[in-house]
């Protein structure tokens, strides 16, 4: 069962855009939302964000399980 910290962080970045806004936003380090990012995606099993160079962004799939944790989360 995934942690509703790990849903927070990631209704975070999908809302922030970025992790270094979405870690200012929770008040915590870029790397724990990297790891926490890692984390949702090894227990869902599914790649949830596209990680380039300089840049991530959310798959479609990661779009929807935005969605969706920030219903869990209401």
């Amino acid at each position: 069962m995934i942690d509703n910290y790990l849903l927070e962080e990631l209704v975070a970045f999908s809302e922030h855009k970025t992790l270094a806004a979405a870690a200012k936003y929770l008040n915590v380090t870029q790397p724990t939302i990297t790891r926490g990012m890692q984390k949702i995606e090894n227990e869902l099993q599914v790649t949830l964000f596209n990680r380039q160079k300089n840049r991530i962004t959310l798959t479609d799939v990661g779009k929807v399980a935005a969605i969706e944790a920030k219903k869990v989360l209401a």
